[in-house]
């Protein structure tokens, strides 16, 4: 560790000539009495004699108290080392040694017998005492942390500092490195974080790759019906929503899905949505709009809502256009049809679709199959409920589809390339820097054959 911050106090050794002194003295009372009780008596009692023993013990624990007092005056250590990793304490008779940062739970003043000490509360008093080989330096602590809480205690006496400075500098210390503690916690928590997350997004983005792949490119739609815009907009990188285009001998069917919820939950009910479509037209053969819907039902049932539990679903414009008769078959699921047409007037028809979502729903009823008579030059428009839904504009409220169809209104006379280009700068003027709410697809086509 860097020693860049140490802090040393020099040792002073007033405290251990006091415990010197006091030891001699006690010794020799000691011995004075032992001579006293051979003086005395030349046949001991039973009384004399267990009195004889007790003072020889005192005076033998006063003569070792003093020969350590005595080897300790002439240790030349730095009396305490304040560091980043902690305190190394050896101001007292008997010390800890060094005592970490992170092992200190609390800093307080104390007294032992007429000495000034500073208490560092460990939360592990314990590893403290068993790291002493000298098993008189381990009694010596076990009773320091018995009869005061701690067997960490800073003889201010033993050193040459101010004792209110003292637990002034250790108290700062120990705030300081419990703050540096928890930044460098908080530090690896966040590089955990954000390794974690882009890991996640590099998932995502992959996902995102395999989403895009399987949708059909503008080039294939033009192929198979006309010139046409696609308005993507993911909220969350993968998307709820999707557009679907099948070749199916004279038939087109092509739709525009906006499944339950978006991001990652909402890219999973596509992927069911997306197979039942697949499964519905190509394993099925089914082409009439209405009857894809209920058969796409039926089977995102079977996959997720069996037992009542998943209700996840989508809405659905679904069409149907044969290219020899020119006829064009569609039906919705929540999400409406616009025509816009070129005649004595510019106009913009409006289908309304069925209010019911395509999935597990209470008191499902068929869907409708709606026959529209289709002209040359005529542009269908299928959008999800993101684009009309955002909020946004000067008072901040929601968009809504009368006004997203006047948007549309507005786009008379323009190429379809845009027209996209003006429904996404409109959008982006009118969320400004609000967040957007859900995902955005619009597709629009022109019927040309």
């Amino acid at each position: 560790m860097a020693q860049q911050n140490q802090f040393v106090i020099k040792r002073r050794n007033r405290l251990v000539l006091s415990i010197l002194l006091v030891c001699g003295f006690m010794a020799y009372n000691f011995g004075g009495n032992i001579y006293e009780l051979f003086g005395k008596h030349r046949s001991l009692s039973p009384t004399s004699v267990y009195s004889f023993v007790m003072n020889l013990f005192l005076a033998g624990v006063s003569v070792a108290i003093a020969v350590y007092a005595v080897k300790k005056s002439f240790d030349k250590s730095p009396g305490l080392i304040i560091n980043n990793m902690g305190v190394v304490d050896n101001s007292g008779l008997v010390s800890a040694g060094l005592v970490l940062w992170k092992d200190v739970v609390e800093v307080n003043k104390s007294r032992v017998i007429f000495t000034e000490c500073i208490m560092l509360k460990v939360k592990n008093p314990e590893r403290y005492i068993a790291n002493q080989k000298n098993p008189f330096k381990r009694m010596w602590l076990a009773m320091e942390n018995k009869r005061i809480g701690s067997p960490v205690n800073i003889s201010a006496s033993g050193l040459h500092y101010k004792y209110n400075d003292l637990f002034r500098v250790i108290q700062d210390k120990y705030l300081s490195s419990h703050v540096e503690s928890r930044t460098y916690e908080l530090k690896r928590e966040k590089d955990t974080i954000l390794r974690e997350k882009s890991e996640l997004l590099d998932s995502i983005n992959y996902a995102k790759r395999i989403q895009n792949a399987l949708l059909p490119s503008t080039s294939v739609i033009e192929s198979r019906i006309g010139e046409n815009f696609i308005l993507y907009l993911p909220k969350n990188i993968v998307s709820g929503d999707f557009y679907w285009v099948e070749a199916i001998g004279d038939y087109v069917v092509f739709a525009v899905c906006d499944c339950t919820g978006h991001g990652v939950p909402g890219a999973l009910i596509n992927i069911v949505c997306t197979n039942a479509l697949n499964r519905a037209v190509k394993e099925y053969g089914i082409l009439e709009p209405g009857k894809i819907l209920d058969k796409v039902s039926e089977l995102i049932t079977d996959s997720i809502g069996l037992d009542g539990e998943v209700r996840d679903g989508m809405d659905a414009s679904v069409c149907s256009f044969n290219k020899i008769t020119r006829e064009l078959t569609w039906a919705g699921a929540n999400i409406p049809l616009w025509v816009a047409r070129h005649g004595v007037v510019y106009e913009m028809l409006e289908f309304k679709p069925d209010k019911q979502s395509v999935g597990l729903t209470d008191d499902r009823q068929p869907f409708n199959t709606h026959k529209i008579d289709i002209q040359k030059g005529d542009i269908l428009y299928m959008a999800s409920d993101g684009y009309a839904d955002q909020f946004g504009g000067e008072l901040g409220k929601k968009m809504t589809r009368k006004k997203f169809k006047e948007v549309l209104l507005l786009q008379k006379g323009k190429s379809l390339h845009e027209q996209k280009e003006n429904l996404l700068t409109f959008h982006n003027e009118y969320k400004k820097n609000g967040e957007q709410i859900d995902d955005i697809l619009v597709m629009g086509i022109r019927i040309e054959r």
